[in-house]
C-alpha cells in the first residue's frame, strides 16, 4: 500500500469517528509539520505551537478534506499558512528583532548539544554559514521564503508547492526563482568568504 492509500484510509476512519486513525496520522507527521513550521519561523517554542495548531485545525476540518489531494499536501498548507500569519505578528511587535530569533535558535541548539566535547572547526563555520542563510531567508518574501523551505529544506516538488501555497504551478516556479534571485544578492558575501 503507498503512503497515499495509507493516509487515505487512515483520512477515512477518522472520518468515520475513528480517533487513533487520526492519531496514527499525526505521529506520522508531526516532526515533519514542525520541523517545516521552524524552517519558516526560526523560533522553537512558535514552531511547536505551530504545529499543534495545525494538527487542532487539520482535526476540526477533517470533514471537509476532500480526499483528492494528499492529507500531507493538505497538512502543510494549513502549516505554512498558520506560520505566515505567525510571521506577519512577529513583524508587528518591534522589540523582537533578528539577532533575538538567532539567539533563540542558538540557545536551542546548545540545549541540545551532548556533552561529548567540542565542535569542530568545521561545524561552527557551518553554523555560521546557516546563520546567514537563516537571516537571508528571512528577508525573502513570504511566498518566496514557503516556497524555498518547502522545495529545499523538504524536498517538495513545483507541483506539491503549488497546492501546498495555493497557487498554480508556473506561480511556484516564479516564488523560487525570484528567491533564488533574491538570495544570491544577500548571501555574495558568504559565498565570497568560503
Amino acid at each position: 500500500m503507498s503512503p497515499r492509500e495509507s493516509d487515505l484510509k487512515l483520512v477515512q476512519s477518522a472520518k468515520a469517528g475513528n480517533q487513533t486513525a487520526f492519531g496514527t496520522l499525526v505521529k506520522k507527521y508531526q516532526q515533519k509539520v514542525f520541523y517545516l513550521a521552524f524552517d519558516l519561523v526560526h523560533d522553537y517554542d512558535d514552531a511547536r505551537d505551530i504545529a499543534q495548531e495545525a494538527f487542532i485545525k487539520s482535526f476540526e476540518k477533517l470533514q471537509q478534506f476532500e480526499e483528492r489531494a494528499q492529507f500531507s499536501t493538505w497538512l502543510y498548507r494549513i502549516a505554512v499558512n498558520l506560520a505566515m500569519d505567525q510571521h506577519r505578528r512577529r513583524k508587528r511587535r518591534p522589540h523582537e528583532s533578528l539577532e533575538d530569533n538567532i539567539r533563540e535558535i542558538e540557545r536551542q541548539k546548545k540545549v541540545e548539544q551532548t556533552e561529548e566535547g567540542q565542535r569542530s572547526e568545521m561545524e561552527l563555520q557551518t553554523s555560521a554559514q546557516r546563520r546567514q542563510i537563516d537571516k537571508a531567508l528571512t528577508a525573502l518574501s513570504k511566498n518566496q521564503r514557503a516556497a524555498t523551505v518547502l522545495k529545499y529544506f523538504h524536498q517538495k516538488s513545483s507541483k506539491e508547492i503549488a497546492e501546498i501555497l495555493g497557487c498554480s504551478e508556473s506561480t511556484a516556479r516564479i516564488h523560487l526563482f525570484r528567491a533564488m534571485k533574491n538570495l544570491r544578492k544577500q548571501l555574495k558575501g558568504v559565498q565570497e568568504a568560503l
